[in-house]
């Protein structure tokens, strides 16, 4: 059935088709969160608002293969206090219908911030490496993306930037999204998205692996024209400070520029 005729079946026959899609994300954020709540819960928890604005563009080269940036101003309250700036250009490569392969580079300036702030400023440099999977339930698109991370970090003080440390990190993304009913803008539907990320550094501070970060995030994508769209979401950040034997937790307002350019 096409996607025409998805979207005219009756309500409960359109239930049915999103039913695995969105069994299997909230199966996955239940999981992660459970998970995060088992390795914090002898550790006090805070809870503060921030802002997150970012851009992810993508330049289309050639039928498979793309120049790839994303870059974020992250602020704590509502804009006022510096959390961080990450910029994270890159390339990525199509090997076939909804499989794709990506490289890059990312800079990242941390300052300390919110209620459990870091001792000194960071910058950190990082390679990544990461395999996009997509495929679709019914109306729904569904991304997973599965993310190695290479990291220099190094605190910053009055005498300059100090020994850069090396980590390793996995991240695993999945997103579900699909139109928000007969909305449309620029005569294309609005969207509602669903997404988990679980981030478990490796091989560092003692432990192998762990979920050390937990990302939940929901929200409406509006189009803007025919290859822009602005995300405007919601993000439940939970964050274990293993220096302050707490957890953080950012209750974030994300707005999303994405944009396509190219062929």
């Amino acid at each position: 059935m096409d996607m025409l005729g998805t979207v005219l079946l009756p309500p409960a026959a359109r239930a049915r088709r999103l039913r695995p899609a969105l069994i299997a994300l909230l199966a996955v954020a239940l999981a992660a969160t459970g998970v995060a709540r088992a390795q914090g819960a002898s550790w006090p928890t805070t809870h503060q608002q921030a802002l997150w604005v970012t851009t992810s563009w993508e330049h289309e080269l050639t039928d498979a293969t793309s120049l790839w940036f994303d870059g974020s101003w992250r602020r704590m309250g509502v804009g006022e206090e510096p959390q961080q700036v990450l910029l994270r250009p890159g390339i990525i490569h199509t090997l076939a219908p909804g499989v794709r392969v990506g490289a890059g580079y990312t800079y990242v300036a941390t300052a300390p911030y919110g209620e459990l702030p870091a001792a000194t400023p960071s910058r950190e440099h990082r390679l990544w490496q990461d395999l996009r999977l997509a495929h679709t339930v019914g109306p729904v698109s569904v991304t997973h993306r599965y993310r190695w991370e290479e990291r220099w970090i190094a605190p910053v003080d009055g005498g300059g930037t100090g020994t850069f440390l090396f980590q390793q990190r996995m991240r695993y993304m999945v997103r579900a999204q699909a139109p928000l009913g007969a909305l449309r803008r620029h005569d294309r539907p609005v969207l509602w998205y669903l997404q988990e990320e679980a981030l478990l550094p490796v091989g560092h501070d003692g432990a192998a692996i762990r979920l050390t970060q937990n990302r939940a995030l929901a929200g409406v994508g509006v189009p803007l024209g025919a290859r822009q769209r602005l995300d405007i979401g919601y993000q439940n950040l939970w964050n274990a400070l293993s220096a302050r034997q707490a957890n953080e937790v950012n209750h974030v307002l994300t707005f999303n520029w994405v944009i396509v350019t190219g062929r």
